[in-house]
Formats: structure tokens, C-alpha cells, sequence
């Protein structure tokens, strides 16, 4: 079987690191393609049994490199990999979109005002005075709804101009929804779920959403966010994406979450190696029990494939590009009044469709109205021209740019005019109000490391005597 390397890059050794514990070490590691698959192999010199040490990073190569195409930089040899270790950032960069808050200790007790009012003051420094970011407010452990729902609102009145997203459990959300003196009657406070759905929760899921939506609607123009976090085998996603996407006039976001347990990953690592052990003690060597030796999937097309069975081909893959593809809509934003954000995860860590909803479209994506990547290439070089003011040669521009990148036969009017007209506004409005925007988020574990990936989005923080590098929360 012919196998061509993609890049190089470093990884952890799941044998070293997981079942010898033997720590975080960085080993040499390349992104290989074979079959039509790529995978994450890792270049152990204590496992030399390579194919046991791989990991199934994409079951799709075609799609695998149409997403981090979008990227220039991550097929070029570097000549020294080790120096990709400096390459992350010792503080959060302004490139992530969200940052998270928690404000509930481990030790039971919550952050005083004055160390939320402290953190709000360091985030913001991270940031120009003419950017924005979103802040994920979240109290893990605790149940005390008073106590959260008050200082989210006193978070409010300290960060104003920022949205706040309020990430608890249903069962919380639904109990701050009641109360009279609610966050979420402030307009700047969203609801924001984090559900962990497991196969056979399905009827749990719809009853859950459906009783928090019934609440939810009680408050004017609110917006939410629902994030579901799944596992392999996956929940049967027909009639949860149906609902969700049913209700786009509240829930704006929907995000799809791949995690793998950890006790699952270490059974699962410990089952193939103990396979392969017998496989060579008895001399076997058949090459058709090799996919079984591949110890573990991060796979997210996967995913996107159950999303194309569930949507019955309403949704398919190539309806997804990488988030980071939003960062040329980032003006837009702006000049819609909404604040300048960045939006750029590495390619392969988000993928996102915005379904749009319209008098004559429910829920289509929008690659079906535009030539997205068109649109991306073309826009991309105009926008540090464009950050702070459009002006009129630069709106000439990007008004020809969107006519042009219009999928031949579907006609549709100028959006620009629509973003710069205004009295054309609540049209405008009405229509991103409606559209939802789904997302796969497509986690990097420690089973699965990327180094040159996690270069694109990795941040360094603060933690007891060290620091622990972590997700930017660019999504």
C-alpha cells in the first residue's frame, strides 16, 4: 500500500504516555495518507510496530486536504521541528474569539468581585481598544443559581459592549430562566448548554431543549447557543438536528463536540495492543486485520457523515469549510454595527455551514447560494485595508467580488447593498437573525497531538507552579 507523508510534525506516544506513563514526551511524528485516509502516525524509537502506533486522523483525504488547503502553511517542511515548541504563544494572542471564564473554585467557593473584576481587566488587555471577543461565563461544581445569576449580571455591567454566554447544565439554565431578577433580562446574557449526549438519550435530549425553549422564549429576541458533545457510537442525530434546527429564530449556534472518554481510550489502547502482542507471538501477519491495529479514530468526517444520513442530504460535506474562512466576513461584522472580532482556529479544528432562513429557504446552507472559496481567496488580500473603515473604492470592490462568487443560476441581490444601506437595515437584520450557524468542533486529545496544528491555536497559561498549554477557545 502506497503511503505519502503530508507533513511532519510531533506528537505524544499514546503507549509511552498513556499506558507506561512515562510522561509528556514529544516524539517525531508525520501526517501520512493511504487508501484515501490519513492518519497520525507516531515515530516512537521504544514502539517500533508503527501501524500500531497510529491514530485514524480523517477517514476522507479528499476532505482532509480541501479544509487545510485554506491553510498555505501546513504542508511546507520545516527544516528544524523542534523549533515549532516556540512557536506557541506564552499569553493568549487576539486571535481567539471566546475566552472562559470560570468563576467557581474547585474548593466550593466562587471568585470574589474583585478577582472576576481582576480577570475581566487582564483579558482585555490581551486585545486592542478596537477589538472584541466573547466571554464564556461558566461555574462548574456548583449549583448555587443566586449566587451565579448574580455575578453574571454584575459581570455584565463590568464588560459592557461584549456578549456573555452563561454555560451551565439544562437543569440550571431553565432554574436562572425563572427567576425574576433573570440574567438573561439584561439582552447581553445568552444561554449557552453544554449537553453530553449518549446513544439512547435521544427522547431525554428533545425533552430537555423543548422544556428550556418554552422558558427561553419568554424573553425578547434572545439567542442562544447549544453545544453537544458526543462519543462514539454516535446518538442517532435525525430528530435532534431536526428540532434544533427548526427553532433557528432562538438557537443560533449549534455545535457538535467529538470528545473520547478517557477510560474508553485507555480500554481501547490496551485492547489493541494486546491484540497486536498475540498477533506477533503466533506470527500472524494479515493485512486485512490492519485497520483494527490503528489504536484509536479522531476522525471528525465521521461526524459530518452521520450529519449528511440525519439531514437525509439536506446537509453534506461539502457544505462545511473551516471556520477560519469566517475571518473575511470579519468587516462585516463590524460595519453591521456587531464589534470587530477575530475568527481564526487552525482549519482542521472547526468546520462550519451557516443554514440560512429566509420566506423561500428553510435551513440551506449557504456554499449553495455562494462559492465560498471564491469568496475567501478573493476577499482575503483586501482585508487589512478594510478592518477599520470600508471606504468607497474598497466597497466598489467587494460588491463586484460577492455579484461574482453567486452560484451560477440562483439569483439573489447584492448583499453589500444590503450591509450598507440603511434603509435596508431591518432586512438585513431579520435575516442574520434567523440564520443559524452549525459547527463541528473537532478536539485535539492527548492521544491525538498535532504540534503543528496545535501551533495555530495553542496558548500557554498560568497554572500552580508551571503552565499548561490549552486551547485558545478560538471557537
Amino acid at each position: 500500500m502506497t503511503e505519502t507523508i503530508l507533513y511532519n510534525t510531533k506528537t505524544f506516544c499514546p503507549r509511552c504516555t498513556i499506558l507506561e506513563r512515562k510522561g509528556l514526551l514529544l516524539r517525531d511524528a508525520v501526517v501520512v495518507s493511504r487508501d484515501d485516509k490519513v492518519y497520525l502516525k507516531t515515530l516512537c524509537d521504544q514502539h517500533t510496530d508503527n501501524r500500531t502506533n497510529e491514530t485514524l486522523y480523517c477517514s476522507s483525504l479528499s476532505f482532509f486536504q480541501r479544509m487545510m488547503n485554506f491553510d498555505g502553511t501546513y504542508m511546507k517542511t520545516l527544516k528544524d521541528i523542534e523549533d515549532l515548541t516556540t512557536n506557541i504563544p506564552t499569553k493568549p494572542t487576539p486571535s481567539n474569539f471566546t475566552i472562559e471564564l470560570n468563576i467557581h473554585l474547585p474548593n466550593s467557593t466562587f471568585l470574589s468581585d474583585q478577582e472576576i473584576k481582576d480577570n475581566l481587566l487582564q483579558f482585555q488587555s490581551y486585545y486592542p481598544k478596537n477589538k472584541k471577543f466573547v466571554l464564556k461565563v461558566s461555574a462548574k461544581g456548583s449549583n448555587d443559581i443566586e449566587t451565579i445569576n448574580e455575578k453574571a449580571k454584575m459581570i455584565s455591567n463590568q464588560l459592557k459592549g461584549y456578549p456573555i454566554l452563561l454555560e451551565v447544565t439544562v437543569e440550571r439554565l431553565n432554574e436562572i430562566a425563572k427567576l425574576n431578577d433573570s440574567a438573561f433580562l439584561m439582552g447581553k446574557i445568552y444561554p449557552a448548554l453544554k449537553y453530553y449526549l449518549k446513544r439512547g438519550d435521544e427522547e431525554l435530549f428533545i425533552k430537555d431543549i423543548q422544556r428550556l425553549l418554552t422558558l427561553l422564549r419568554q424573553f425578547s429576541d434572545i439567542q442562544s447557543a447549544v453545544t453537544i458533545v458526543v462519543e462514539r457510537k454516535f446518538a442517532n442525530l435525525s430528530s435532534i438536528l431536526s428540532l434544533l434546527r427548526q427553532n433557528n429564530d432562538v438557537i443560533r449556534f449549534i455545535i457538535l463536540s467529538i470528545e473520547r472518554p478517557p477510560k474508553e481510550l485507555v480500554s481501547s489502547l490496551q485492547a489493541k495492543y494486546n491484540n497486536n502482542t498475540v498477533d506477533q507471538q503466533q506470527g500472524n501477519n494479515n493485512d486485512n486485520e490492519d485497520d483494527d491495529k490503528i489504536i484509536n479514530f479522531s476522525d471528525p468526517y465521521e461526524l459530518i457523515q452521520e450529519i449528511q444520513v440525519a439531514t437525509e442530504g439536506q446537509i453534506k460535506d461539502e457544505d462545511f469549510y473551516p471556520l477560519s474562512t469566517a475571518s473575511v466576513l470579519e468587516p462585516m461584522f463590524n460595519l453591521m454595527g456587531y464589534g470587530l472580532y477575530n475568527i481564526r482556529p487552525s482549519p482542521y479544528c472547526a468546520f462550519a455551514t451557516c443554514l440560512l432562513n429566509t420566506e423561500s429557504l428553510k435551513s440551506v446552507p449557504i456554499n449553495r447560494l455562494f462559492n465560498i472559496t471564491k469568496l475567501y481567496k478573493e476577499l482575503l488580500p483586501i482585508l487589512p485595508s478594510i478592518e477599520e473603515k470600508i471606504g468607497f473604492f474598497n466597497g466598489l470592490k467587494i460588491k463586484s467580488i460577492l455579484k461574482n462568487c453567486n452560484i451560477p443560476g440562483v439569483t439573489i441581490p447584492n448583499i453589500f447593498d444590503y450591509l450598507t444601506d440603511k434603509s435596508k437595515s431591518h432586512i438585513t437584520k431579520r435575516v442574520i437573525d434567523q440564520t443559524q450557524i452549525l459547527i463541528i468542533h473537532n478536539n485535539m486529545d492527548i492521544a491525538a497531538l498535532d504540534l503543528k496544528r496545535r501551533c495555530h491555536c495553542s496558548v500557554e497559561t498560568k497554572h500552580r507552579d508551571g503552565f499548561v498549554s490549552s486551547c485558545t477557545n478560538c471557537i
